[in-house]
């Protein structure tokens, strides 16, 4: 992996995880919690597109991780709908997106070693 690639990838997962270490306000609100599901979306597409470009993951691979960030996006969709009319299912809705976008991560930050 080339000095910049792995240097985007290291401040990517960072990013992602220092806020809270850092001090920095979590998120409190329903509203807050689905922007950051939004944002860590985005984070895991741009973290497989690094990987693949690095060799770190196949285009196999990254399309199944493109699949499931387009699912996990349509998740977050439906519980910004929910949320509306039913907080408490739609809160649930967004815990278990999160939850699947939390494992993709995961997965990413094991492929970047």
């Amino acid at each position: 992996m080339t000095l910049a690639l792995r240097s985007l990838f290291i401040a990517s997962m960072l990013a992602l995880t220092s806020c809270a270490q850092l001090g920095l306000p979590t998120a409190n609100t329903f509203q807050e919690r689905l922007t950051a599901g939004y944002a860590l979306n985005a984070e895991v597409r741009q973290s497989a597109a690094t990987l693949v470009l690095a060799k770190k993951l196949t285009p196999d691979d990254a399309q199944n991780i493109l699949d499931q960030t387009n699912t996990a996006r349509a998740g977050l969709d439906v519980a910004r709908n929910i949320g509306r009319s039913d907080p408490k299912a739609g809160e649930a809705k967004l815990t278990a997106v999160r939850t699947v976008l939390i494992a993709l991560q995961s997965y990413l930050a094991s492929k970047g070693n």
